[in-house]
């Protein structure tokens, strides 16, 4: 098939299959939006979140949310790049507490303790951030960008990006919580192909 030029709601890709990017996947609560600049394998994926939710549990700390699902295939992922800001909306007092230090990541993989670290930030590093010292109101924006380009196979699987906080002590965390995360992620990334 030949490739084709396709604009759509700010994607401009140059592509013989449009679903070659994947897909943002939606949250329970709030939204993740993407749009593509692609020209054949090469992509610039941006992801726009607007206040995804999240539980937070007392005596876990840790959580996660899947927001994309990357097509089958071999990835090279040349960089990636966030402004992420986290929004407690639970009481303060009794939840999450006010501006205390969180921990923020990107991974093919779930959160699965609070230290964030191996596939649970394989695509952003583990950065610190400050919750929210009002309810309701965001904490200021943080910045991260992964260090190295990174090779992952998803040819028998297809691999899927986390969104993962955690927070590192259960002093930290009084009850089960909420929060959102809002901001943008950009990735710049290669489809090597599946086989």
């Amino acid at each position: 098939m030949a490739h084709r030029l396709y604009q759509n709601n700010g994607s401009v890709q140059f592509t013989d299959n449009i679903a070659s990017v994947g897909a943002p996947k939606q949250p329970a609560s709030g939204s993740v939006s993407a749009v593509h600049e692609q020209f054949g394998p090469i992509c610039k994926t941006v992801l726009t979140l607007n206040n995804v939710a999240q539980t937070v549990t007392n005596g876990t700390e840790y959580q996660s949310t899947q927001i994309y699902d990357f097509p089958a295939g071999r990835l090279l992922v040349l960089g990636v790049t966030a402004s992420l800001q986290q929004k407690t909306t639970s009481a303060l007092a009794s939840t999450i507490n006010a501006s205390v230090t969180g921990a923020i990541s990107l991974g093919t993989a779930a959160a699965s303790n609070v230290a964030l670290t191996s596939t649970m930030a394989d695509l952003l590093p583990s950065t610190a951030f400050t919750s929210s010292a009002t309810v309701n109101v965001a904490g200021t924006a943080v910045g991260a960008a992964l260090a190295a380009s990174a090779h992952f196979d998803g040819t028998s699987t297809a691999k899927d990006l986390y969104l993962n906080t955690a927070y590192a002590t259960t002093t930290d965390v009084d009850g089960n919580g909420t929060q959102t995360i809002s901001g943008t992620i950009t990735i710049t990334w290669i489809n090597l192909g599946d086989y």
